[in-house]
């Protein structure tokens, strides 16, 4: 009996899988959603039967898009499945939703890396260069246009421009980490509701304003810091190094403030919608703001904000 309801769960896994790929492929608007469900069938699989049903799915998955493509599009379809993969089989293992999120970011984080060699390597296309390619031609053509407004040198603007554009190359382990864990994220909030509706014990967020970072990350700040108080050229690894982990550590700071702004919002009783508005006008409006939150994040660890806000509450 269970043999036969695994078999069943493995034909309509696949079923499912085949029409999600059919849509994400051929019908280019409905792909928007389409390619965030692709996950799911996976996720379905390996929380109810392990790792070898899913093994079986995904090689069925892959010869279905061989038969279908031959194009570069395929690593598309793929990333997702793999994805829903060691998502579902993290389910199967009872972890909670940060150890999904966690495993779900280092498979993106991988299959991207994979990726963009075989980009490179096999089609000769490098996505960093070709976005920085199309950044500099979209501002020779504003400069163009603005010339005979602009009262100022346009070489010397030109100038500073590319220096800053030469940035996106340094930038791409911080833009490869950022997508794996925003598509991992994304995934995860579509595809754990749709399993509690299809009967798997799948885990729940902890509520945001109780997200908490690890202490040590204001040592690692300080020490990136510390590191990028010296003067170094930008074509060194160090730099490239300190340029992405100094980033990185902002965004987590600052992800530690929001946390508390939530927090606070809650012990004073406040509507959610006010610590919703005043993260989207942060994100939104100012550069400013965000470091202000980073710092707020900073003594929130620091000094742990929270544990006074809840003794005033008292």
């Amino acid at each position: 009996m269970n043999d036969r309801n695994a078999l069943l769960r493995g034909a309509l896994a696949t079923i499912a899988l085949y029409i999600l790929i059919v849509l994400t492929l051929f019908i280019p608007y409905l792909s928007l959603l389409t390619v965030w469900l692709l996950p799911v069938p996976f996720m379905f699989l390996a929380a109810r039967d392990g790792w070898k049903s899913t093994l079986c799915l995904l090689g069925l998955g892959l010869l279905f898009l061989i038969i279908l493509d031959h194009s570069v599009y395929l690593l598309i379809p793929v990333f997702f499945m793999l994805l829903g993969g060691v998502m579902g089989y993290m389910i199967f293992l009872k972890k909670d939703a940060f150890t999904l999120l966690l495993a779900g970011s280092l498979t993106n984080i991988a299959v991207l890396i994979v990726c963009l060699a075989i980009s490179v390597l096999v089609f000769h296309f490098n996505p960093a260069s070709a976005v920085q390619s199309a950044l500099n031609d979209s501002f020779q053509q504003t400069l163009e246009q603005m010339k005979p407004v602009l009262e100022s040198n346009t070489d010397e603007l030109a100038a500073q421009y590319k220096e800053q554009l030469a940035n996106v190359g340094h930038l791409t382990p911080m833009i490869l980490i950022m997508i794996g864990v925003f598509n991992a994220l994304i995934a995860e909030l579509i595809g754990l509701p749709v399993l509690r509706k299809l009967g798997v014990d799948a885990p729940r967020w902890v509520p945001f304003r109780l997200w908490q970072v690890p202490k040590s990350t204001i040592w690692l700040y300080l020490a990136v810091l510390f590191v990028g108080w010296f003067e170094m050229g930008n074509e060194t690894p160090l730099f490239t190094v300190v340029l992405n982990i100094d980033l990185i550590l902002r965004i987590v700071l600052a992800i530690q403030g929001f946390s508390l702004i939530f927090y606070y919002a809650h012990a004073r009783k406040f509507p959610l919608i006010v610590p919703i508005t005043i993260t989207l006008l942060t994100v939104l409006f100012g550069f400013l703001l965000l470091q202000m939150v980073c710092i707020l994040g900073i003594i929130d660890l620091g000094f742990n904000l929270r544990k006074r806000i809840s003794q005033k509450k008292l």
